[in-house]
């Protein structure tokens, strides 16, 4: 047993580090890189429900032989199949080269069709499914209530659904996100991934036009699903992984000391390379050493909120000391 072994969401992992989903995720030749230079999983790139929805009813409306709904649902569902099977070869593809766990990720809208995606993609050995799931509430008429309820509703859909290990990744933009979490569990839901790094929106002054800012992260950035993660890991039984900001073993040791069972990297990859995965772990492996911890588990959640005597710090947002 090597000392980076861990579980996450049951499944067995060489290191608590996961690849997560990026168009670094999306060949079998990257996925090769992930596991060789020492991820413990890997979260294929996201297929996205919106987009499939989209390019199907465009693709059948383009046809003009289409008399009768009959011929436009026939060419809509060809349309989905065609991604959703291209997606499906991926992931047997990726179970054929590795031997690390494989998580199919799909970017859920508000339509239904991930579930049957989701069943497709267990079918062809996903060993997990990861649901992204970012609603954005912009209308104004529907209450904070209902967008909780929106997602307990997708959450119990999805653990009815899919018999694999389940984890939802999600925003931090709820008005009681503890009470979230707790819901979550509740409905089994095995892992949280804390947090979603959204698409950010900008405006270019030169052309009056609306553009997208760079999206990759930077280093300062995981203090938030530190916080949350700190917060909540102790309170509940579902396996926390960390997302955003994760760019040295420093903050990834952070991240398994609040509680984390996994962290989740991508930015650090795209900027510095797939030896970035190497680099972490020997980090890790030195913090080990110098503090002498055998395994992870040994300082996994060892400074939550509920097993540290000043874990009231987690609760603080206002400066006290640190500006004087």
């Amino acid at each position: 047993m090597s000392e980076l072994d861990t579980k996450y969401m049951a499944l067995e992992l060489k290191s608590p580090l996961i690849v997560s989903s990026s168009p670094l995720t999306a060949s079998i030749e990257n996925l090769k890189k992930c596991q060789d230079y020492g991820a413990g999983a890997v979260v294929l790139k996201s297929i996205f429900e919106e987009q499939i929805e989209k390019d199907a009813e465009r693709d059948a409306s383009a046809l003009d032989t289409l008399d009768h709904n009959d011929n436009y649902e026939y060419f809509t569902s060809l349309t989905k199949d065609y991604y959703i099977e291209k997606y499906a070869k991926l992931i047997k593809d990726a179970k054929n080269a590795l031997d690390i766990p494989v998580i199919a990720s799909i970017n859920c809208s508000r339509m239904d069709s991930w579930i049957e995606y989701a069943e497709r993609f267990i079918a062809s050995g996903a060993d997990a499914i990861e649901l992204n799931y970012f609603p954005v509430a912009s209308d104004s008429s529907i209450s904070g209530e209902k967008v909780d309820k929106a997602l307990f509703s997708f959450a119990e859909k999805a653990r009815k659904s899919i018999s694999c290990p389940l984890s939802i990744k999600l925003s931090s933009n709820y008005s009681s996100l503890s009470y979230i979490t707790r819901r979550l569990d509740e409905l089994s839901i095995d892992s949280l991934v804390f947090f979603n790094r959204a698409f950010r929106p900008d405006i270019d002054l030169d052309t009056l036009s609306f553009r997208a800012q760079n999206n990759l992260s930077e280093d300062n950035e995981y203090s938030n699903a530190l916080r949350w993660i700190a917060l909540m890991s102790a309170e509940v039984s579902l396996d926390f992984a960390a997302n955003t900001g994760i760019h040295d073993a420093d903050t990834a040791v952070k991240m398994l000391l609040a509680g984390a069972k996994a962290v989740e990297i991508c930015s650090v990859i795209i900027k510095e390379g797939f030896a970035s995965i190497t680099r972490i772990n020997e980090g890790i492996k030195s913090f080990m050493k110098e503090k002498g911890y055998a395994n992870i588990s040994e300082f996994t959640g060892l400074l939550a909120q509920e097993n540290h005597a000043e874990g009231y710090n987690w609760e603080r947002v206002q400066f006290l000391k640190t500006i004087r």
